[in-house]
């Protein structure tokens, strides 16, 4: 399979440097308080690809070119009217990654060994992750840090919570595990089943309402889908799962941590309240941003240095503030795009399975992007765009390989 992608260069030490933007995520360092390590990381790896002449998809190029031009036109538009917010830059550096994510992934995976080792990094962040819940929670009752009771990513202000965005990348990754992660690490019951009680847990423990979304829509799908499985349903799984739950139960006791957190986090993650602070919020800052782009703005928006907030805590929020309805459509249209990609090589083999778990977790990640502005955070983004990418790089390697077979046999 070396020689699967060979119209492409090896681009080795560049899959390097990248593996190690992921490798470093936990390291949550706020550089200038506007990039961390793994973006120091990025921008090299698209440097390095830079300097090599790179092919760009055309429409991916027509798209992010659109959607800048709006941009820059709202900003100059903004700036001659008011003074501008440069904190705003940053934004055009977040919404690069959106674009450029599944390119390097796409010209640096060219054989299934790159591709396994990928995902097994993303693999163990997402356990390290899933596991620092349980450590925060430890750590904090036992006055080792001080924070806030719903968890924060390690190495940050731990005063300020952003269970939300955390919850977003725990549910979507736990997706991402069972669907895809699981198969191609061949994990069998066991591992599944105590994948399966830690990350439930660990997800309830946030006390976000998002991340327990995501696992009923989740759920939903696996109903439809495992009705006809149920009789494989084995003893080994329950007796798995018990053992789980007592190993977790000890660990609280023994720490202790206080069941009224515990509780206050399940009921505060479970329970829908429509005076919720977090609910009204995210309606006041969409509210917001629709007054602020009325009239002549509406098409461009402010432009993300005019924009009067630098968050709105919501997808469609803040890139109606950024970039108004075009923006927004432009956006809309790169995720059709990348559906359409995957579709494309969906008929061959065994590429219809995959097409589906990518179409599954596109959606997943586009409820997450309405919902909370996880499209535009570092944290999220990088692994949640490579984890998409990869399942394209898996299909189109699918494909080759089909391909190339077919022209063997069809020479013989």
């Amino acid at each position: 399979m070396r020689n699967s992608f060979s119209i492409v260069p090896n681009y080795r030490g560049t899959y390097l440097i990248f593996c190690l933007s992921l490798i470093i995520l936990p390291i949550n360092i706020s550089l200038s308080g506007i990039a961390r390590l793994s973006d120091i990381f990025i921008i090299i790896t698209v440097a390095a690809i830079a300097s090599t002449n790179p092919d760009f998809k055309k429409t991916s190029v027509i798209i992010f070119s659109a959607f800048y031009i709006v941009l820059l036109s709202s900003d100059l538009l903004q700036s001659s009217l008011h003074k501008i917010r440069y904190e705003g830059v940053v934004f055009y550096y977040k919404y690069f990654l959106l674009f450029i994510i599944p390119y390097i992934v796409s010209q640096i995976i060219i054989s299934r060994n790159r591709l396994l080792f990928l995902v097994k990094i993303l693999y163990s962040v997402y356990l390290f992750f899933v596991l620092w819940v349980f450590i925060y929670y430890v750590l904090r009752v036992n006055g080792l840090i001080q924070g806030n009771p719903r968890v924060s990513y390690p190495l940050s202000d731990y005063h300020m919570s952003d269970a939300h965005v955390y919850s977003s990348y725990l549910s979507f990754t736990f997706v991402a595990y069972f669907e895809y992660f699981r198969k191609v690490l061949n994990h069998g019951t066991i591992i599944s089943a105590l994948v399966l009680v830690f990350s439930v847990s660990a997800l309830i423990l946030t006390g976000s309402k998002t991340g327990i979304l995501v696992l009923l829509i989740y759920l939903s799908v696996l109903i439809i889908k495992f009705m006809k499985y149920m009789k494989k349903f084995s003893i080994k799984y329950f007796i798995v799962i018990s053992i789980a739950v007592s190993i977790m139960s000890f660990i609280l006791a023994h720490n202790k941590l206080e069941m009224k957190d515990v509780e206050t986090m399940y009921m505060r993650s479970v329970t829908v309240n429509l005076n919720d602070n977090s609910i009204t919020s995210r309606y006041n800052y969409f509210i917001n941003a629709v007054d602020e782009i009325g009239g002549k703005l509406l098409l461009i928006g402010n432009g993300p240095t005019g924009a009067k907030q630098k968050w709105y805590d919501g997808g469609i929020s803040i890139i109606l503030a950024h970039g108004g309805l075009l923006g927004l459509l432009l956006l809309l249209s790169y995720i059709y795009m990348l559906f359409i990609n995957s579709k494309k090589y969906s008929y061959y083999r065994h590429n219809y399975r995959l097409h589906r778990v990518f179409t599954i977790l596109l959606f997943i990640y586009f409820i997450l992007s309405v919902i909370t502005e996880h499209y535009l955070i570092t944290r999220n983004i990088l692994p949640a765009a490579t984890i998409l990418s990869v399942i394209y790089a898996n299909i189109k390697l699918n494909y080759i390989e089909s391909s190339m077979n077919d022209k063997h046999l069809n020479s013989l």
